[in-house]
């Protein structure tokens, strides 16, 4: 007999298991008697048992196995002020490979510029500007945001290239005016360039009110993800399977680059990534207002299919090498596992969030558009 669908209270216990009832998952009983009993009374004993061991030997399904309890302890202080503040000024600077010079004789990633060349000082950024390189990326910007399209350029020879003429054809719809540009001077911006470049004066927000009225919404939070090309794979799937936005911690993770958009596809215009001082105490923040946390971990209790998935959930990614930090598994409500023959390996971090994201929306109802 098929289980009700509907969402399980959390001071009744964790969303049900589809192989048999309700998960105790993460605490037990112990932790869903907390959930209804109020946070002020702190966790329960229960969360300090095997959870606080090091995670030595035990990989996560994103990528690895745990990180040391070295590693771990929430990443900065409270909050402080407002929410997400850590997308202002005081937003990091972060030394990204594909913006340095390297040798000619190796293959370059998208973004980068060739040894020794000049980028076209038209396309250089500057404070919260971006830049969006590839045929892909760079339409999605015309259809979502053109008024925020500071430069825009196309192959010179633009008007036989069927792709880029419908570019220019979004632009001249959009009054954006187009430049034309030759090879060298594209190469000059960066790789990957597919003949279209533009920079950007802003990009999507992450609204935490917005959030928190919505009825169903999905997360994703990448604790520690290392890989641009990854985080760029987790935010196309995260804008084609309906997440609401994505959250990476300020240290030790890498942060939206050139290159991480170009491997979107247009994904960046649609997901806001939004940089958190302490990941924990964000997913934390994020329970009180309604969301169930589920991390990703090889020992998990169940299969993403097997729970009856809540209708506002947060998908947990490890790091390639490391998985779950052990401050980040505590903190989430249930731990669940991904099928794969026995061996020593585990799914890229990037397959992981797609394989989860589609099954949170399937169970919400997928839409195909036509």
């Amino acid at each position: 007999m098929a289980k009700d669908r509907g969402r399980s209270s959390r001071s009744g216990g964790r969303p049900a298991s589809r192989s048999g009832g309700s998960s105790e998952g993460r605490g037990g009983a112990g932790r869903a008697d907390s959930r209804g009993g109020g946070r002020s009374t702190g966790r329960p004993e229960s969360r300090s048992g095997p959870r606080a061991e090091s995670r030595t030997g035990a990989r996560s399904e994103s990528g690895g196995g745990g990180r040391p309890d070295g590693r771990g302890g929430p990443r900065g202080a409270g909050r402080g002020g407002g929410r997400y503040e850590s997308r202002g000024e005081g937003r990091p600077e972060v030394a990204v490979p594909y913006n340095s010079t390297v040798i000619s004789s190796t293959p370059r990633p998208p973004g980068s510029t060739p040894s020794g060349a000049k980028p076209n000082s038209a396309f250089m950024i500057s404070g919260r500007e971006r830049l969006s390189l590839g045929i892909h990326s760079v339409r999605e910007a015309l259809k979502v945001r053109p008024h925020a399209i500071k430069r825009f350029g196309l192959r010179d020879d633009f008007a036989r290239a069927p792709q880029l003429k419908e570019l220019a054809d979004l632009a001249q719809e959009f009054n954006v005016e187009v430049m034309p540009l030759s090879v060298k001077e594209l190469d000059n911006i960066g790789s990957g360039h597919q003949g279209a470049a533009a920079v950007i004066t802003e990009s999507p927000h992450f609204d935490f009110n917005k959030l928190k009225a919505m009825e169903k919404c999905v997360l994703v939070a990448c604790d520690g993800l290392e890989d641009p090309m990854n985080l760029g794979a987790v935010l196309r799937s995260s804008w084609l399977l309906g997440a609401s936005g994505i959250l990476l911690p300020q240290d030790r993770s890498v942060t939206l680059t050139t290159a991480s958009a170009k491997v979107a596809s247009g994904g960046a215009e649609h997901v806001p990534v939004e940089i958190v001082t302490n990941l924990p105490r964000e997913l934390e923040l994020l329970r009180e207002a309604g969301f169930w946390i589920f991390g990703l971990a090889e020992k998990g209790t169940g299969f993403p299919w097997e729970f009856k998935l809540p209708e506002k959930i947060v998908w947990v990614i490890g790091s390639e090498s490391s998985g779950l930090r052990v401050t980040v598994e505590r903190a989430c409500d249930e731990l669940v596992k991904l099928p794969q023959v026995p061996g020593g390996s585990s799914f890229n971090a990037a397959v992981s969030a797609s394989m989860a994201l589609y099954e949170s929306a399937r169970q919400h109802g997928f839409t195909v558009e036509s």
